[in-house]
Parts: C-alpha cells; sequence; structure tokens
C-alpha cells in the first residue's frame, strides 16, 4: 500500500472518529502520519478539527491557516479559520480572513454567518446586517443568525426591525431564551422611548400650577390641570413618532446603503471584469431602491410633522 493510499485511510479513519466525538482518539491517529504527509491539505484540515474539538485554538488555527495556504480554493478552509478566529476573539482577523471565504465560495451561509458575527463584535452594524441578510438568504432555518441579526437592529436602534427577527427565531426555535429577552428589551425600549419627555415645544410643567401659580403666568394656553397633562401626553406621543419616522428613515437608507457598499466591496476582489461589472450594477440597484423606499417614508416623517405643528397651533 502506498503512503497516498494509507494517508488517505488514516485521515478517513480520523474522520469517522471525529463523528463520534472520540477527539483525542482522532488526534493521536492523524499526528504520526505529518512524517510523511505534512504537505497534504486533508491532514491538517483534520488535525485542524481535532484540535478545535478539544478546545486547543491556537494550534486549530494554525492548522487551518495551513491548509488555506496549501489549497487556497477550499471555501470550508477559510470559513473554519474565521470561526476559530471568532472564538479566540480576534475579530478584526476573522472578518479579513471571511472575506476571503466569501470570495471563494459566495454560496456558503456559513461563511456569511461567521461574518456578520465577526463586524457585530467590532460594532460594524452597518456591515453586519448584510452578512447576516446573506446568510438567512441561503439558508432560511436559521434561528441564530435571525437572533444575531435583531441584536444588531437592537444596537442601531430600529426596534420594530429587532422585533421581527426575534419573531422569526421563535417560529423556528419556539424556546429560543435569547430570543425572547430580545422582544422583551425591545418592548421595554420603545416604552421608554415614547415615556420620553419632548425635546420640542414649549411644556407647562403641571408641578407649578400644583403650587397656586397662575396659569397665564406659565403659559399662553389657558387650559386646565388635567387638560394640561393630556396636552403632555399627546406631545410625548407624537414625539415619539417623530423619532420612530425618523429612525425608519435613516434604518432603512443605513440597510441599502450597506448592502450596496457589501457588495461593491465583494465586487473589487472578484477576479475577472464580468463578476466586478455583475457586482457594481447590483450595488446600483440597491441604491435605485433605496430611493426608491426613501421617498415614501420621508412622505410619512413630514405627515407626522405637520401633525406635530398643528397640534401646536391648536393649543396656542
Amino acid at each position: 500500500m502506498s503512503d497516498e493510499e494509507t494517508l488517505e485511510q488514516i485521515v478517513s479513519e480520523a474522520r469517522q472518529l471525529l463523528r463520534k466525538g472520540q477527539f483525542r482518539d482522532a488526534l493521536e491517529k492523524l499526528e504520526p502520519a505529518r512524517a510523511f504527509g505534512d504537505l497534504e491539505p486533508d491532514l491538517h484540515d483534520a488535525l485542524a478539527t481535532s484540535h478545535y474539538m478539544l478546545g486547543n485554538l491556537d494550534v486549530a488555527a494554525e492548522h487551518f491557516e495551513r491548509v488555506t495556504r496549501l489549497d487556497p480554493r477550499r471555501g470550508s478552509a477559510w470559513t473554519n479559520l474565521g470561526a476559530v478566529y471568532n472564538r479566540l476573539g480576534n475579530y478584526a482577523r476573522a472578518a479579513e480572513v471571511l472575506r476571503r471565504a466569501v470570495q471563494v465560495d459566495r454560496h456558503s451561509s456559513a461563511a456569511y454567518y461567521n461574518l456578520g458575527s465577526a463586524y457585530r463584535h467590532l460594532k460594524q452594524w452597518a456591515m453586519a446586517v448584510p452578512a447576516y441578510r446573506e446568510a438567512i438568504r441561503l439558508e432560511p432555518d436559521q434561528p441564530d443568525a435571525y437572533v444575531n441579526l435583531g441584536q444588531v437592529y437592537f444596537e442601531i436602534k430600529n426596534f420594530p426591525q429587532a422585533t421581527v427577527q426575534f419573531k422569526k427565531a421563535l417560529e423556528l426555535r419556539p424556546d429560543s431564551a435569547r430570543a425572547r429577552k430580545g422582544i422583551s428589551q425591545c418592548d421595554a425600549a420603545t416604552n421608554a422611548l415614547q415615556s420620553k419627555s419632548s425635546p420640542f415645544g414649549r411644556l407647562v410643567d403641571a408641578e407649578q400650577l400644583k403650587h397656586g401659580q397662575e396659569a397665564d403666568e406659565l403659559s399662553h394656553r389657558r387650559l386646565s390641570e388635567s387638560e394640561r397633562i393630556r396636552d403632555r401626553q399627546q406631545i410625548q406621543q407624537l414625539c415619539a413618532t417623530l423619532e420612530g419616522d425618523a429612525a425608519e428613515v435613516l434604518n432603512s437608507l443605513n440597510d441599502r446603503i450597506a448592502n450596496a457598499l457589501f457588495l461593491l466591496t465583494k465586487g473589487l476582489a472578484l477576479a475577472s471584469k464580468r463578476e466586478r461589472d455583475a457586482a457594481a450594477l447590483q450595488a446600483l440597484e440597491q441604491l435605485a431602491e433605496a430611493r426608491r423606499e426613501y421617498a415614501p417614508r420621508l412622505l410619512k416623517l413630514r405627515r407626522s410633522m405637520k401633525q406635530f405643528r398643528d397640534h401646536e397651533g391648536s393649543v396656542r
């Protein structure tokens, strides 16, 4: 039996041990093979997996790095290497590696998912959103991807969209504690937003009325105390609506423009001019869609502002 055949058999048997959860036995089987198969990517891939499962992340990274040098077109090696760097907390290096992973294999949901995680930890929200969305597009049944995307939306204060993602996660995994917690946090944040005092207009301090001061000394509004309180609540609600509408406009633009930038970044790394042109066209389509979505949202915001001004005028 030749060395190559022997190595193939060793790697095959080691992978069977890995599938059974016998990680240390797999490692012991693989290590001696390095004496004659150190240039074989399959050997280093199996060694990397064994070390990863045993918690030896630094060693696993070294072997996955070796695989990417021996076989640069192996997308799974780039993806796994990025996942290891995420686990190590080296998110900048993870993002760099995973950008290469999606260049090698644009159909890998795992690559986009891990890329989204790297961007999320780097707080690069605008890049995390399209990465997670692409992971979900390629593989929709991923509750963790929906939860992570929901957390990104929560960070940029797009609570309605965050809630949508958390609910999708619950549809796939009804017992997801992270998704339930996310919905609770969105509800609390939305309620807090709506209860904030308005930064617009001049509001009467109802406490001053209780101390016997005349209404016309405090404001030109000739309203009773209860009417003033209702007026304050209405203004707070109008301002919360305004803030929500403005956030919707900005977040919608942010999502679309981020998608376009992501496509352009990906396109610049492609080898052929035809592929780069196709990526650029996709990016332009994303920007055009952003413009189409922007107009009705802006109109909605303007209507909310007019409603606020009309209310102010009605109580003068």
